[in-house]
């Protein structure tokens, strides 16, 4: 398999392919301007180990350790019976900006946006009936190859209904304009 680095520019990987350093790219920030580091990295997979929903720590169980060795690179050791995959389950893992996660408590619920890095940013919502996400302009990655023709909705809004079948008739009446469905008969 293989791998787009979009934070990471490049990656060295020792000779026993425990240790992976990935160099982050310096034009990477969070959508607020705030810098992107190789703290913010080894905070995220450290937080989503320990604290992260049951399904990422199941993912990260092979991850050993991560830290920020300067501002640009980020260790990751993997346990020496880590899955063959596993460089790649840490490479995809989200990031979080450790600064806005300062005096937060990670495990509660909020319906505070959480600050991010990518292409779209929380806009308005309801909750339980709708979120919207907002285009990011002038995002960091924009012209990254892998970009080149994504993201190109200002505004996407997911709407959620309580039955699928309302849901199959808002699609049908043209209320939404796509709707996925597990049904055959459907």
């Amino acid at each position: 398999d293989a791998a787009y680095g979009l934070v990471a520019r490049a990656v060295r990987v020792s000779a026993d392919k425990l240790s992976y350093r990935f160099l982050l790219r310096p034009e990477a920030h969070f959508n607020d301007g705030s810098p992107l580091g190789a703290d913010d990295v080894a905070f995220s997979l450290n937080v989503l180990k320990t604290k992260g929903h049951p399904s990422y720590r199941l993912l990260l169980s092979d991850m050993e350790s991560a830290a920020a060795e300067g501002p640009g690179v980020v260790h990751v050791r993997l346990v020496p019976t880590r899955s063959r995959d596993a460089h790649l389950i840490v490479a995809g893992m989200p990031i979080f900006s450790a600064k806005w996660w300062e005096g937060r408590d990670f495990e509660s619920s909020t319906l505070e946006a959480p600050l991010g890095s990518g292409p779209y940013r929380v806009g308005r919502f309801e909750q339980g009936r709708f979120i919207e996400f907002e285009r990011v302009r002038d995002h960091w990655a924009e012209k990254l190859p892998i970009n080149l023709g994504l993201n190109n909705f200002d505004r996407v809004r997911y709407e959620y209904a309580r039955d699928r079948t309302l849901a199959f008739e808002d699609f049908k009446a043209g209320r939404i304009t796509f709707n996925e469905d597990y049904t055959s008969r459907i």
